[in-house]
């Protein structure tokens, strides 16, 4: 996968993420997950400059049960919108299933 891509996925969850994270209640302690889009779709009426995008996204964590969410925000237009099947790595909290943190390059916590 290009990096490029994995960064632009990366971005759009991130921005997904935090109005929905902002409205809650401290998370507890997070875990390492996988994130896999399971379907992603560009909505109307973004502003300039922007995709609308909401995507529905399989949450793994570690030790855990797999659990849906969907998350909907804007992104930039300069990167792609997130696509089926695509997987990257992030910190969630079970507890709160929307609030999702995307996890830096250290490849040893995983």
């Amino acid at each position: 996968m290009k990096p490029v891509t994995t960064s632009a996925i990366m971005l759009a969850c991130a921005m997904l993420a935090g109005g929905a994270a902002q409205a809650q209640e401290a998370p507890g302690p997070l875990q390492p997950c996988t994130a896999r889009v399971v379907y992603s779709e560009q909505l109307p009426y973004a502003p300039i400059d922007t995709w609308l995008v909401k995507v529905t996204l399989e949450i793994t964590p570690r030790h855990g049960a797999p659990y849906v969410t969907t998350l909907q925000d804007r992104m930039p237009w300069q990167g792609p919108p997130p696509r089926r099947g695509q997987v990257f790595r992030l910190w969630c909290d079970p507890a709160h299933p929307s609030y999702l943190q995307l996890a830096s390059g250290a490849k040893s916590v995983f």
